[in-house]
């Protein structure tokens, strides 16, 4: 056998050095939150993130892509299989020394409605449950625990019981390269998920729509009010306010909020699932919206214009 290079021997050794600690202190969670092109944007600016990937996990089949976990999806959906279809997921990598599980899942309790069982929003079927993968018995832990401290938060703000799937990891396979990065690469693309408004107690994240201020019903016209919930990564909020908002074309007051829920004791008719949604409300109550501006001024107005 013969005798390794002491230069080869000293340069392994700072290999391990360098690349030990650091890879030591990263650990990965999976998570089902909806849509994962709007998860994989939203957890990336968790502090102490460093990677997201896009994924499906939590079925029956050891691979899958795309298109088969849509069509398992619409068979549960139909009472065609008794299979258990993936999630769509994201693989959430971060620094230990720089952020801990407790961060990120209340990150992820925060980012999304845990209540609404198999579905976020307008997306609807088993693929867009809600979802922990644990992939040990601390995580599983941690996961359990940090359901119970927010299902209290949300229990006091009225809200029904978590339905949030807590479950070892399996069958996970990685996105297809074109659902990575899906939002940076078009940032005009479909997001559907939105939170509760309800921040996970202890401060532990910096959540724009669990932090934003919410409305206050003194300072609205209880007869009738319009009600623009945005978002902040929302192109399409920022040029309905250039195209709409800066010329103001009715009698109708309005107003612009990024917190996810009306004012104190006024009512959605259902769960919001995009950015821009107006909502028209008269003495409180929905009573018409409007989702999905893409950047056309004239069904806008044509829907406000049917609203007088």
């Amino acid at each position: 056998m013969r005798p390794v290079h002491p230069l080869l021997r000293f340069s392994l050794f700072l290999v391990l050095l360098v690349s030990g600690p650091s890879l030591a202190a990263t650990q990965s969670v999976v998570l089902g939150m909806g849509c994962f092109w709007g998860a994989e944007m939203r957890m990336a600016k968790l502090p102490g993130v460093v990677d997201v990937e896009a994924g499906y996990a939590g079925g029956d089949a050891e691979t899958v892509d795309y298109r088969q976990v849509l069509e398992t999806a619409r068979a549960i959906r139909r009472g065609e299989t008794d299979a258990t279809g993936h999630a769509e997921v994201v693989k959430v990598s971060f620094d230990t020394d720089k952020t801990s599980l407790e961060q990120v899942l209340a990150g992820f309790w925060e980012n999304h409605d845990p209540t609404q069982g198999n579905r976020q929003g307008n997306d609807i079927g088993s693929n867009y449950r809600s979802a922990i993968f644990f992939a040990s018995d601390r995580q599983k832990q941690i996961a359990e625990a940090t359901r119970e401290v927010y299902q209290q938060a949300l229990s006091a703000e009225g809200f029904g019981k978590i339905t949030t799937e807590i479950a070892p990891l399996r069958n996970y396979n990685s996105a297809e390269t074109y659902h990575q990065d899906y939002l940076k690469k078009n940032p005009n693309g479909y997001c559907g998920l939105g939170g509760t408004g309800v921040p996970y107690p202890g401060g532990l994240t910096a959540s724009t729509a669990a932090s934003a201020d919410r409305l206050d019903a003194a300072d609205l016209q209880f007869d009738r009010q319009l009600i623009v919930f945005e978002a902040e990564d929302c192109p399409f909020c920022k040029e309905f306010e250039r195209d709409i908002l800066s010329n103001w074309p009715s009698a109708i007051p309005v107003i612009t909020t990024r917190h996810p829920r009306p004012p104190q004791g006024w009512t959605l008719e259902k769960p919001l699932f995009g950015t821009p949604t107006i909502v028209l409300f008269e003495e409180g109550r929905e009573t018409a919206r409007y989702t999905g501006y893409q950047g056309e001024p004239q069904p806008f107005i044509d829907w406000l214009s049917a609203h007088e």
